[in-house]
């Protein structure tokens, strides 16, 4: 069976950094024949261009879109990061220590709705909710001055329109073997919710399709 989430099916390591649509995109590339993957990879896609014609498959392009988003979306969510690691450095997490448990762990709060479960009413519940307030809004203004808030929204754009480029693929009929097999790759790649998935239902089926797909790809190939 295809390996689970971002584990390539054939045991390889996943490749480093990216996100994790991303990796598990790749993974399961890995595991198809070279004939599923030059088309799945779009190959013969230029940027602006459209396949145009009677008889045209649209596929490939579709796919070339989806992929060319989840790389700018990984460039995104480096940025995050980078400008996010300056920030923590900077002024640190906006959060408070509250009262040890009872094991004497250590805990924090971020939210108020927090500080007000763990808290009983009196000073010093109001004085963390005020501490809290007031790294929240050091925060804030970092955030906005060092353009973590605009890097955040740039993420999240990319993000839905990486999820709408798989809507427009998984809605658009397949007229091929292949286009199938691209059809599963996404809906895998961008639904299943994530590596302790996929021994279960529909995600497990789902990926034993591919696998089917896969061994009549290979078949069709060996015949030609």
């Amino acid at each position: 069976m295809a390996g689970c989430a971002d584990t390539p099916p054939d045991g390889a390591a996943p490749p480093a950094g990216g996100s994790p649509t991303r990796r598990r995109l790749f993974a399961l590339l890995g595991g198809l024949p070279m004939l599923g993957v030059q088309a799945a990879r779009g190959e013969r896609y230029r940027p602006g261009a459209a396949y145009v014609g009677p008889g045209a498959n649209p596929m490939p392009q579709l796919f070339a879109e989806l992929q060319a988003l989840l790389g700018r979306h990984d460039v995104a969510l480096a940025a995050c990061d980078r400008v996010e690691a300056a920030l923590l450095a900077e002024v640190g997490y906006p959060r408070v220590r509250l009262p040890r448990g009872a094991d004497g762990t250590p805990r924090y709060a971020a939210d108020a709705a927090t500080i007000a479960e763990t808290v009983p009413p009196g000073r010093r519940r109001d004085r963390l909710r005020w501490v809290l307030r007031c790294r929240q809004r050091r925060w804030d203004a970092a955030a906005c001055r060092t353009g973590f808030t605009s890097a955040q929204v740039d993420e999240a754009a990319l993000d839905g329109a990486v999820l709408d480029a798989s809507d427009a693929l998984l809605t658009t009929p397949a007229w091929t073997r292949q286009a199938v097999v691209l059809k599963l790759l996404v809906l895998l790649t961008t639904q299943e919710p994530g590596p302790s998935a996929c021994e279960t239902s529909p995600w497990r089926e789902l990926r034993l399709i591919l696998l089917d797909l896969r061994g009549l790809a290979t078949t069709d190939q060996a015949v030609r």
